[in-house]
């Protein structure tokens, strides 16, 4: 059995009189990438904000790594590494200086500086002011990771970043899973959480939609193949779940283990088949929908 080293059991938040998370129940195994997905002001902040006990919730309780979370004790984010959404550092310091600095104020030994440092690039001798979006959104990725903690709490954390270094994100965070370590992060990106998660929580309006498994997600959903044809003929789709723009003259077509693609394929050559796109399962389609229908 999976040993769970984050337990969210009915918090619950409120801004005054306005919702911000209920009855939110999580529980995340130690070792995985846990991703939480959801619309801006679905209550995603709100839950890492309770989570890093920057709010106090007003029912529930939260456990990481066998600590209860609360206003007594801090000692429990010695080992986790915590990305805010909204990066709000003193912004005169040099970059090595904020380091240093930051490096007085931990108990447990930094050690993954220069490596990070190096990694993404980062002036360390520039002030934080002169950095771009882009740059301090990785020095905010150094940060949660330089005394090389054993869990991750990262609020968006490819935002502001080029699609270059978003692949190198991905890249060091299924490294750092593969060290053993937790990472538990928000976004609302349908492609980063199909790339490196192993499951993912919907939220909406403060409530959990749903929890899922990517693999068997991905197994399960139905790829969908578009074609471009010469002349469309309906009625040889019978029996096909498909979409036809009759613009475009571009057909989408679920391949299912009933309809298979060398079946597809058959009626397609009779319609005079002039291009071809099948890319891998999206979980689009099925968050989209659960997210509609929920």
């Amino acid at each position: 059995m999976s040993n769970k080293i984050i337990e969210i059991n009915d918090l619950t938040f409120y801004y005054g009189e306005q919702k911000g998370i209920e009855n939110l129940n999580l529980k995340i195994n130690e070792g995985e990438i846990f991703g939480f997905l959801g619309e801006n002001g679905s209550g995603k902040t709100t839950t890492i904000r309770c989570m890093m006990n920057i709010l106090i919730q007003q029912a529930g309780d939260i456990i990481i790594d066998g600590q209860i979370v609360s206003r007594d004790d801090f000692s429990y984010k010695e080992e986790i590494g915590y990305l805010p959404g909204e990066l709000n550092i003193p912004d005169n310091y040099r970059v090595k200086d904020f380091f240093d600095y930051l490096t007085t104020l931990r108990e447990k030994e930094v050690t993954r500086i220069d490596e990070l440092v190096e990694l993404f690039g980062i002036p360390m001798d520039k002030r934080i002011k002169q950095l771009s979006k882009g740059n301090k959104q990785k020095l905010g990725i150094v940060i949660a990771l330089m005394h090389d903690p054993k869990i991750l709490i990262l609020d968006e954390p490819s935002s502001g970043l080029d699609p270059l270094l978003q692949q190198q994100l991905y890249k060091l965070l299924l490294g750092e899973k593969e060290k053993g370590k937790t990472i538990f992060f928000s976004s609302h990106n349908l492609d980063e959480v199909q790339r490196i998660c192993d499951r993912v929580a919907i939220i909406r309006e403060g409530h959990l939609v749903t929890i899922e498994d990517v693999k068997d997600l991905s197994k399960d959903i139905p790829r969908r193949l578009v074609a471009k044809v010469g002349k469309i003929d309906e009625p040889k789709l019978n029996g096909f779940q498909y979409f036809i723009d009759n613009d475009t003259k571009e057909i989408t077509i679920d391949v299912t283990p009933e309809n298979s693609l060398s079946n597809i394929m058959d009626v397609l050559k009779e319609m005079e088949l002039l291009d071809l796109n099948y890319p891998p399962a999206s979980l689009e389609s099925f968050f989209l929908d659960k997210y509609r229908s929920d």
